[in-house]
């Protein structure tokens, strides 16, 4: 009887021990961007696996003034999902959408209208769809 159950625990152990390794890995996924805008900009459309979605400056050209990141679903109705300030310098990180579900969306990137154009690159960071 004692064989039995320590060849069944064995056999469970082996069977959860492969299913862990064989379950499917998240992989993340970027896309770079060229900004030049006086006050709002959207990025195009992408795909996500779900999760929070990062935008990070790689350059501006006014790295001390202000920049808003919002994020937006575009699967049916555009819904704002959040919104954060941050710095228009390099890497400064906005982070929105913790516990987000897979879907399509965009970023708008805005900033006080002050006549001036706010230049550079940033990433967006997230996990890519299956």
């Amino acid at each position: 009887m004692k064989r039995r159950l320590s060849r069944a625990s064995v056999a469970l152990f082996c069977a959860c021990a492969l299913s862990v390794t064989q379950a499917a890995q998240a992989h993340a996924a970027s896309r770079t961007v060229n900004f030049n805008y006086s006050h709002l900009w959207l990025t195009p459309e992408f795909k996500t696996g779900g999760g929070a979605v990062h935008f990070t400056v790689k350059k501006c050209n006014y790295p001390e003034r202000d920049m808003t990141v919002r994020l937006r679903a575009t699967d049916g109705i555009n819904t704002d999902i959040g919104t954060e300030t941050i710095r228009c310098r390099a890497g400064e990180k906005a982070v929105i959408g913790e516990g987000l579900k897979p879907g399509t969306f965009e970023l708008e990137l805005g900033k006080l209208d002050d006549g001036k154009y706010f230049k550079g690159t940033g990433t967006i960071s997230f996990t890519a769809p299956w």
